[in-house]
Formats: structure tokens, sequence, C-alpha cells
């Protein structure tokens, strides 16, 4: 009887570091979902803000079109540059043009778009992540997924936009090694 008296105790020891294992695991577990769950957000945020940028520009299509009605039949040949973007695929607005009241220009709705986007994307006025915002003409994409800008003898209509945010952790990238994460889509004009 004498040899038994640890065995229960033994038990015991063996039961809790298998539940503190498992409780671990769950909590790490949950601390990935979350960070996932936050890059979902961000991502979807990205998505709607290109989207609102997207039906500004619709909106202002005499800043965008070389020709457009009434002399040409439809709007067609996106210029190289224009209220929206410069050549480079930089943006040629900033958060000063977003002035009080009611956005009037194309400049002053871009401005107050910008504003929005810093507001809501992690990081976005920071000067890497802001560097990596583009919108200009493009019909294809360089092999790390970044819009390559058409220059002025580009005819089409198609548009790039790239947006950008800095995540907590190193998840994005093609191998999932950055911090910077992007969003990008083309969109038809």
């Amino acid at each position: 009887m004498k040899n038994s008296q640890g065995f229960s105790l033994i038990e015991v020891l063996v039961t809790i570091v298998l539940t503190t294992v498992g409780i671990l695991g769950m909590v790490a577990l949950q601390s990935k979902s979350i960070q996932y769950t936050q890059d979902a957000v961000n991502r979807n945020t990205a998505i709607a803000l290109t989207n609102e940028l997207v039906e500004i520009m619709r909106a202002n299509r005499d800043e965008l079109f070389i020709k457009k009605p009434p002399l040409e039949p439809m709007y067609s040949q996106l210029a190289d540059t224009s209220a929206f973007y410069k050549a480079s695929g930089a943006f040629d607005f900033t958060v000063a043009d977003c002035k009080a009241g009611r956005a009037q220009t194309a400049k002053h709705q871009a401005g107050c778009w910008l504003k929005k986007a810093q507001a809501l994307l992690p990081a976005a006025s920071d000067a890497t992540i802001a560097g990596s915002f583009m919108v200009c003409p493009s019909y294809k994409l360089d092999t790390t997924g970044k819009p390559v800008c058409a220059g002025s003898s580009y005819t089409g209509s198609t548009m790039a936009i790239q947006l950008a945010w800095r995540s907590k952790e190193k998840v994005c990238g093609t191998n999932s090694d950055s911090d910077i994460c992007t969003y990008t889509t083309r969109v038809e004009l």
C-alpha cells in the first residue's frame, strides 16, 4: 500500500500538464485568428476605398480622358497625367486638397478620399506606405503584382489602383515576409 501513495499525485500532475498544453494551444490559435481577422478587415476596407475612388474618377471622366464627348462619340484614351495621378502612378492630390465644405472639384474630392483612406488604413500616412499607393492607366502588372503605368501611347481605358497598409506582423508579400500589405485592382472606366 505504501508504494501506491504517490500514484494519484502523478496522475493529477500529468493531467494538469496536458490541460495546460491544450489551453496554451487554444490561446495561440485565438491570437492568430484575431490577426487574420484584422487583415481581412483591412483588405475589405481597401476594397471599399478603391471602389469609392473609382466612382470619384467615373464622376470626373473629363479629367481622365483625352478623347471625350461632344467632340468624340465616347470617352477613350486615358491621359498619362490627370488631376488624380502623375505619369509615374503617384497621386497628384494630397490631404491638403480636402478643404472645408462640400467637395466641388476632382482634386478636392480625391483629397477628401485620401484623408479618409489615411484614417481607415493602418499607417497609410507613413511615407513608406503612402509611396506604395498608385493609380495610373495600366494594362499589366509586373512580376511582383505592382501596376505598370502604360505611358502616353496607351489608347485603352483600363486603370490600375493600388492601396497599401501596414500589418502588425509579417504576413504580406509574395512569401508572407513583409509587413506592408497591398491591394491592387484594375478597372475599366
